[in-house]
């Protein structure tokens, strides 16, 4: 074997050995800060599902040598108001743009030119059961330590509404719009006397309708 020929193969293996060993930022993750909606990116196993705009962008993705490296990003194709295309627009420079990826205490930065994103780190739910509800399109007046307005929410459309005491973590309703959840119970160790002893987290908003007053 050639010297140039056996050095090649020696780069060859050192890049692959720094790409294996790059960490790489899998989890969920959503926007610091208060945009609206939130941006959430979730990697996990080369996989990457972005949202904050009106669509969903995904694709595979990983991290080499500090650089977020997007294949084949793809789109789900609603329109929406002028807006939220345009932050879909921005994203998706952005993922493609192969940023610098800069991850630290439970933060993650994503810098493209022009354009930077920074992220917190969501816990991770993937083993909590799911549910799907529906969340009507007005609060109702409930009492709880203290009076205020619950949500109402059903598990199918036949069934009566129920009041929940309690909001539904990640889920910012609009008054006038019905909205049907996929959300994820998760239990509380030591609830305090008067708390549920189960936590809901949004984890996708399946579908919404506005509803005539």
């Amino acid at each position: 074997m050639s010297l140039s020929r056996y050095s090649a193969i020696i780069s060859a293996a050192l890049l692959a050995a720094c790409a294996a060993t790059t960490p790489q930022p899998d989890g969920r993750w959503k926007s610091a800060g208060d945009n609206e909606p939130p941006i959430e990116l979730e990697l996990k196993n080369g996989r990457l599902s972005v949202s904050g705009g009106c669509n969903r962008l995904f694709g595979t993705a990983r991290v080499e040598n500090g650089v977020l490296i997007v294949d084949q990003l793809a789109s789900t194709m609603m329109a929406c108001d002028a807006v939220s295309m345009a932050r879909d627009r921005d994203l998706s420079l952005l993922l493609n743009s192969r940023p610098t990826v800069r991850q630290q205490d439970g933060h993650l930065l994503l810098a493209g030119p022009g354009k930077q994103l920074e992220l917190r780190q969501q816990e991770d739910l993937s083993a909590a059961p799911t549910r799907l509800v529906y969340v009507a399109a007005e609060r109702k007046p409930c009492s709880g330590v203290a009076p205020m307005q619950c949500l109402q929410v059903r598990d199918s459309k036949d069934a009566p509404w129920q009041l929940h005491y309690g909001e539904i973590e990640g889920f910012k309703p609009e008054p006038g719009i019905a909205y049907r959840l996929r959300i994820r119970e998760v239990k509380v160790a030591k609830p305090p006397a008067d708390a549920p002893s189960v936590r809901w987290v949004l984890d996708k908003v399946i579908e919404q309708q506005v509803v005539a007053p």
